[in-house]
């Protein structure tokens, strides 16, 4: 294992908006250069502008959101997208192609499509838990695992974003003590709880099997559409892998020395890389999952989220409203961390290069 000292950091300046040959978010976007093409913003039209979506930006816990138009280094933020009546939050899936929705006290939780720059309609996903504690996405994004404490009560909801179905339900007795998190794979069946005592458990249809315990449980996520889970053990400063974890599972430490992170922490991966950081630090750790090698990077801003963006390998680190979106892009080639302009910004440069 080699460890990459050099930091990444990404020159600030006003972005040009560029242009795409094919549809965002899929594996082989070629992006074309055009420094000619106008930015799009609030004057201009903001969600209306046809063109390529990188990806949502939204207040954690709150009520906007709005579209990342354009690509990478050339991108701008749309008009605030309506939010049907009775929503009070909303928790974007990987990739950012719909969210479930929070509703006002007693309703379900909801789904909510964004096949494009423009929310769809509401769907009810019946039974779900009302508000769980803990949502946690399966990494492509096609099933989700809700806790309630409350409630004592873990649920599984598969076909999504399509045709969202209730799968699976456990209770408090079927449950190890103090979950404090969830992490469910691509197939929808595979899930890990991390308890508060740093334990990790396999939740199968036997009930909870102890896999591993560590000194101070940072994160676990799934790598996609695999049964392998990466774990984060904040104390050791170590991300080891647990292959297979439904069959004869083993472990292995992938990266060490991952110190300076504590808090609310987030873990996440594109399945080539692996990103950790925390609100209470101005950087993160990103390890290459095939070759090991880890390299710190430094962020201009404290990120609030860890959250895949359409674009493979682009993360959401950051948005607060009238405040510019912070991404990091972790491809080998092109990787740093870039800004999307505030709203109010992109609006007034517009303004200004009218007159």
């Amino acid at each position: 294992m080699r460890k990459d000292d050099s930091i990444r950091t990404f020159l600030l300046g006003l972005l040009v908006l560029t242009a795409m040959t094919c549809g965002c978010g899929g594996e082989g976007t070629e992006l074309n250069p055009n420094p000619s093409a106008p930015p799009a913003t609030e004057a201009s039209g903001g969600n209306q502008m046809q063109g390529p979506v990188l990806g949502f930006v939204y207040t954690v816990g709150g009520m906007e959101a709005r579209a990342i138009n354009g690509v990478p280094g050339g991108s701008s933020l749309g008009l605030p997208l309506p939010v049907p009546a009775g929503v009070t939050s909303l928790a974007f899936a990987p990739g950012q192609k719909y969210a479930l929705a929070e509703q006002t006290e007693g309703a379900s939780l909801g789904l909510m499509a964004f096949a494009g720059a423009e929310p769809g309609a509401l769907v009810q996903i019946a039974g779900t838990i009302p508000k769980p504690d803990v949502i946690s996405f399966s990494p492509k994004g096609a099933a989700a695992a809700l806790y309630s404490a409350p409630e004592g009560q873990l649920q599984v909801v598969t076909g999504l974003p399509r045709n969202p179905q209730l799968s699976r339900q456990m209770t408090s007795g079927e449950l190890p003590s103090a979950v404090r998190l969830l992490a469910i794979a691509d197939d929808g069946a595979t899930l890990l709880a991390g308890t508060a005592n740093n334990s990790v458990y396999l939740l199968g249809s036997g009930g909870a099997q102890l896999l591993e315990s560590v000194s101070s449980l940072g994160g676990m996520v799934f790598t996609p559409q695999s049964n392998d889970a990466l774990i984060f053990d904040s104390g050791a400063g170590t991300l080891s892998l647990l292959h297979e974890v439904s069959g004869a599972h083993s472990s292995r430490v992938l990266a060490q020395g991952l110190t300076g992170l504590t808090g609310n922490l987030a873990v996440g991966t594109d399945g080539r890389h692996a990103v950790i950081t925390t609100s209470n630090a101005s950087h993160l750790w990103e390890i290459d999952l095939a070759s090991q090698a880890v390299q710190e990077v430094q962020l201009p801003t404290p990120p609030t989220m860890l959250l895949p963006l359409r674009l493979s390998g682009h993360f959401l680190l950051a948005w607060q409203p009238d405040e510019p979106a912070w991404i990091l892009n972790t491809n080998p080639a092109e990787g740093a961390v870039y800004f999307v302009p505030a709203a109010h910004q992109a609006a007034q440069e517009a303004r200004s290069a009218g007159h």
